[in-house]
């Protein structure tokens, strides 16, 4: 996988570690949050989210794709996360995970890829917890304005996904 490092250096972009940001919910109350590399230090946070959310999570990066595995246990969600911050630290691909301003609470998370064609920069896959009513087409938005200011990204393809809850894309 080529990863991102000539797009970085020609636009000397610095990669975003932490950046916090705030997003209404569905009944208009302003939510601060954060995004931060996903790696170890959230591996617990995570994997909590991740098992509340599963039933919303099966197919988020294409009907054939495994993840998450219904019985994943914590050392391999760890394992998947050192994962993600090797790729991060090498500039292949980047993952963030969404969390509480406090960072004690995971509320889902943001991957970051290089595009498999020459149309977008990057494509983008993301999930948000149910307990986090935000509107996903606007969580959409704010990652698109995100990409283009602090990536310099001119065009990224963000994935939409099915909620399991509604069966309608997202």
């Amino acid at each position: 996988m080529q990863g991102f490092s000539k797009h970085l250096s020609r636009n000397k972009v610095q990669v975003p570690q932490n950046h916090i940001f705030k997003i209404t919910d569905i009944k208009n109350i302003a939510h601060q949050l954060k995004l931060v590399p996903l790696n170890a230090s959230v591996a617990e946070i995570d994997y909590s989210a991740v098992l509340l959310n599963m039933d919303r999570l099966t197919g988020i990066f294409g009907d054939n794709d495994p993840w998450p595995d219904p019985k994943m246990t914590f050392q391999q969600n760890l394992n998947s996360l050192r994962v993600h911050h090797l790729e991060f630290e090498s500039e292949k691909a980047f993952a963030y995970s969404v969390i509480s301003i406090d960072s004690k609470k995971c509320f889902g998370s943001v991957y970051i890829d290089p595009s498999e064609d020459a149309a977008h920069d990057c494509e983008v896959y993301f999930w948000l917890c149910k307990s986090l009513p935000v509107n996903r087409k606007q969580f959409a938005i704010f990652l698109s304005d995100w990409l283009s200011s602090a990536w310099k990204f001119k065009s990224s393809k963000i994935h939409k996904y099915k909620d399991a809850d509604k069966n309608k894309d997202l």
